[in-house]
């Protein structure tokens, strides 16, 4: 069984809801949602906040400028790193609210 991943790339204006997987390269501007069995990989930013679906998962090689609400989902953020001591602290993470 083969699975394709849609591509998207640029400014996307939310509020986005996935509903497929997709992979993003670029900026969504608004809330996202991601829908039960669905995956998120999202090399940007989301200017809004994030909802992580039971089931659902979200990759994230960048920001999420808003709140991040799982609701049994998988959440993986990978903040870019600064050189020296602008590397943000562990402690500095995202904060995590359950629906």
């Amino acid at each position: 069984e083969l699975f394709f991943m849609q591509t998207m790339q640029g400014k996307i204006e939310g509020p986005l809801v996935v509903t497929r997987d997709l992979d993003v390269h670029g900026t969504i501007v608004g809330d996202t949602t991601v829908r039960t069995n669905n995956t998120l990989h999202l090399r940007g930013v989301i200017t809004g906040n994030l909802t992580i679906e039971k089931g659902a998962s979200a990759i994230i090689f960048g920001i999420v400028e808003g709140r991040i609400y799982k609701a049994g989902g998988t959440v993986v953020i990978n903040h870019p790193q600064k050189s020296g001591r602008d590397v943000p602290s562990n402690n500095a993470s995202s904060s995590i609210d359950s629906l």
